[in-house]
């Protein structure tokens, strides 16, 4: 699955408010709550600028957003293409190539990045909300 990972740093200070109220287990789910609302929220933006570039529509339906996880002691979420080999059309879309000496720029070129720069902001900005409602 190729993967955005989207780490969220400002909300350190509302999680260890949330840590003082409940269990680490408690804030583990309120967490994975939170991150699955932001994922979606970057999903929805990763899909609007795939399709762009659409032929078929599989690349705008296979985004997925995967579950949240913990890695390096940060609780993080990957959001991208669930099945098949999609990731190599979006990658070539994504990039450009070069074939037989020529370089084409595609028009969804730089679209996914984009996106994601476009929804860090906002995504994070959500994520927050949702955890303040518990405090």
């Amino acid at each position: 699955m190729t993967e955005v990972t989207v780490k969220f740093k400002g909300v350190d200070e509302v999680i260890n408010k949330l840590a003082e109220k409940f269990s680490p287990a408690k804030l583990n789910r309120i967490e994975n709550d939170a991150l699955r609302v932001a994922g979606r929220r970057v999903a929805v933006e990763l899909k609007n600028a795939v399709a762009s570039y659409r032929d078929t529509g599989q690349t705008v339906l296979q985004v997925s957003v995967g579950n949240p996880h913990s890695r390096g002691g940060v609780r993080t979420i990957k959001i991208g293409w669930h099945t098949g080999s999609r990731w190599r059309l979006v990658h070539l879309n994504e990039l450009g190539y070069t074939r037989f000496g020529k370089t084409y720029h595609p028009r969804g070129m730089g679209k996914v990045q984009g996106a994601f720069d476009s929804s860090r902001g906002p995504a994070k900005a959500l994520e927050e909300a949702e955890l303040r409602k518990l405090l």
